[in-house]
């Protein structure tokens, strides 16, 4: 079915695409630290193939985004699609799609090329000859919850990685010997004038290779009195438990 052809705002494009990368971003994550987590005791060759595997899928994913239609769901909910240059009623070959996709790696290159370009063509558009236009026109009501959906799936890709880096380290062997070690310590039990919790924060690095490992975490330890922060360095031999080697304490 053929319609009027009018080529897409740039900043129609410039929404739709970050629709896209945000759900990737979203999606993609939790899968991603699991990985990570499921490798805190492992092999970290297979850990990092595991991590390497998985980005090349969320790039073949990101890569034939609009394989349908002409239409990633970021373009479906604009109202935008992408045809073919010669003939602005014709949906490209997925592999052409997929080709106009690759120069996304360019980053703020591609942004800058559609910013300048007098037909509101990136390069990706120019290799494959291909050009974006509107679909249908969106009303007030569904821009508005677009917009309001577009700012809240914003914060969480703000915000998810913050939690998963926070249980990434909290869920680790380290700091729970870390945190049961602190609890019996006298020293810093009497330092702090009771132990009351700890930090929501911690900070530091887990290295583990062939069950063998070593980690140095800084611990925030709130007292009765005051707080203070608790460096831990460990070490791990394999088949065994995490040791506490050394602990430092600083307000």
């Amino acid at each position: 079915m053929e319609y009027e052809i009018t080529i897409a705002s740039r900043k129609s494009r410039i929404f739709a695409y970050f629709i896209d990368y945000s759900i990737l971003i979203f999606v993609g994550l939790a899968p991603l630290i699991t990985l990570i987590m499921a490798g805190n005791n492992e092999n970290n060759a297979l850990m990092f193939s595991s991590i390497f595997g998985w980005f090349i899928l969320l790039f073949l994913i990101f890569g034939f985004k609009d394989a349908i239609k002409g239409q990633s769901i970021g373009k479906r909910l604009i109202g935008i699609a992408v045809r073919n240059q010669g003939n602005q009623n014709e949906i490209p070959s997925v592999l052409k799609l997929f080709l106009r996709n690759l120069t996304q790696v360019l980053g703020w290159i591609e942004f800058i090329v559609l910013a300048v370009d007098k037909d509101k063509q990136r390069l990706g558009d120019k290799i494959a000859k291909t050009v974006v236009v509107k679909t249908k026109e969106m009303s007030v009501l569904k821009k508005t919850i677009l917009i309001i959906s577009a700012i809240v799936l914003s914060i969480a890709v703000m915000v998810v990685p913050f939690v998963s880096f926070v249980a990434f380290f909290k869920n680790s062997e380290a700091y729970k010997a870390s945190e049961d070690y602190i609890l019996q310590d006298e020293t810093i039990i009497r330092e702090t004038g009771s132990i009351e919790g700890f930090g929501i924060l911690p900070s530091g690095s887990i290295n583990t290779s062939n069950g063998s490992g070593e980690a140095t975490l800084t611990i925030k330890v709130k007292g009765k009195e005051k707080d203070i922060y608790v460096d831990v360095y460990l070490t791990k031999e394999p088949r065994e438990d995490w040791y506490i080697q050394e602990t430092e304490y600083y307000e």
